[in-house]
């Protein structure tokens, strides 16, 4: 969220406290602080937001509260509401090659995430491998290797929207002696598509695992 000050006076300690007007989302964040805001300059806070069901159309807004030192006067403001849809794209299974793939992939968006499994990577990685499918992907590649105390499962998936724009997914289950984990990467060529898709695919990989995920 930025703020810009077109007043006149510097404007201390601004304090911008957001909350979730309209979807299925949460906060759990604290507000967060600008120092300093001069006459004619911005500043920007972020927060994570994390989705409770499918995520959906999102309008967020904020509280902003400021000191102006000059005048001893403490002020405060509503920032105007922003609406933004977050929901996953549909997609459909289309093959590509392995290069094609990593072409396409060096040119998206992306966002991963590790976490511990709860079983052997041998036996999660052939169950998410399967569950991948029904999310409208296409296998593109499938590795396995392996030797005594570890174990590595690599595979990638593709498919396009009604808009023939590529996402892609690649998952990494490994297990090192006892501790097995599972490395998920996804890959979106529109920005807007980044968190609805990452949100459905993550949920897709923790229900085959039959684990709860952790919000990011």
């Amino acid at each position: 969220m930025t703020v810009r000050n077109r007043g006149d006076a510097t404007a201390r300690d601004v304090l911008i406290t957001p909350r979730i007007i309209h979807g299925p989302f949460f906060l759990d964040e604290p507000p967060k602080a600008v120092p300093v805001l001069k006459p004619g300059t911005f500043g920007t806070a972020s927060w994570r937001i994390g989705a409770s069901a499918a995520p959906g159309e999102l309008e967020v807004g904020a509280r902003i509260a400021y000191w102006d030192r000059d005048a001893e006067v403490r002020h405060e403001a509503s920032a105007p509401p922003v609406r933004v849809d977050l929901r996953s794209p549909t997609t459909r299974p289309v093959y590509l090659s392995p290069a094609e793939l990593q072409e396409k992939a060096s040119r998206s968006l992306s966002v991963q995430e590790a976490f511990g499994l709860p079983y052997d990577a041998e036996r999660a990685f052939p169950v998410v491998v399967d569950a991948l499918p029904g999310e409208g992907l296409e296998k593109v590649e499938e590795s396995t290797r392996g030797s005594g105390r570890e174990f590595v499962g690599q595979a990638s998936f593709h498919g396009l929207d009604r808009r023939r724009t590529s996402y892609a997914v690649r998952i990494v289950a490994s297990r090192r002696g006892p501790a097995s984990t599972l490395k998920l990467l996804v890959f979106v060529q529109a920005e807007e598509s980044l968190f609805g898709f990452y949100w459905r695919i993550r949920e897709a990989v923790h229900r085959a695992l039959g684990t709860l995920p952790h919000q990011p």
